[in-house]
């Protein structure tokens, strides 16, 4: 976690403009002590005291952390964002980041490798009653430079919520989308004989997989600037579930799409 509480005057504060000698400092969550964790190589943050069993802030890599952080402080810089913080705490939900951008409120969330599709549904769920329109942010995934690429069921879900895109932090304010796009699996033809002595042959053709998708990278846009907010129906299919939603989208057009022509 970055953010702590600070025992002397109960404010919140963040781990890198924190010292040692100003705690002790307690968890907003299970309200135990925590300590502040600096070094010169990983973000600057808050660790529970072993043995713990608390979920706030647990499962959080460092790359998670230096880019909510990064995130948080960008959004800081710009005069048509207001009310920014860091690990909001709504009771039910801990966003990463919220913010009021163009007077929208906005909760921004990192994708933890630990979180399920169930309680990324559920979070969506909760920010639309509270009318708060949620942005999912994924780290980069190397893979995704392959023409073939296994997309995790958390990003399949994604895919479908933001109108068939997944949403990448790249640096600062700027994040990369992704569409997946059919992958064409080429069958090798093949020839035998039955125990009649007739020749049978197969394949020979190109199959879509069911698999991998072609990740089809957009350009790079910026979450101050290039996002408006959005309404989404509940929709369900044979493997993907979506309750209603309200989202922070692109105003991109569909790019995959002209590629195909």
């Amino acid at each position: 976690m970055l953010c702590a509480i600070r025992d002397s005057d109960k404010i919140k504060v963040i781990a890198r403009s924190s010292k040692k000698v100003e705690g002790p400092f307690y968890c907003p969550g299970c309200k135990r002590e925590v300590n502040v964790k600096k070094g010169a190589i990983k973000t600057h943050h808050f660790a529970h005291k072993p043995p713990y069993k608390c979920r706030y802030g647990a499962g959080e890599s460092d790359a998670h952390r230096n880019c909510k952080e990064t995130i948080f402080n960008k959004l800081c810089e710009l005069p048509h964002v207001s009310l920014c913080e860091l690990e909001k705490n709504f009771g039910d939900n801990v966003a990463d980041i919220y913010a009021e951008i163009n007077g929208v409120p906005v909760a921004i969330e990192i994708q933890k490798s630990d979180l399920t599709v169930n309680e990324i549904s559920k979070r969506t769920r909760t920010y639309h009653e509270k009318g708060i329109y949620v942005l999912w942010l994924c780290l980069l995934d190397k893979k995704l430079n392959n023409q073939a690429y296994s997309p995790k069921a958390w990003e399949k879900w994604l895919h479908a919520v933001y109108f068939g895109r997944v949403y990448y932090w790249l640096s600062d304010l700027v994040v990369v989308p992704f569409h997946f796009g059919d992958y064409q699996t080429y069958i090798e033809s093949s020839v035998w004989f039955d125990s009649s002595g007739h020749e049978n042959s197969s394949g020979g053709y190109f199959k879509t997989s069911r698999r991998y998708k072609t990740p089809m990278q957009g350009v790079g846009i910026n979450i101050g600037s290039n996002f408006k907010p959005s309404y989404k129906s509940a929709w369900n299919s044979k493997t993907i579930k979506i309750p209603e939603c309200s989202i922070y989208s692109d105003n991109l057009k569909a790019w995959w799409k002209d590629k195909k022509k």
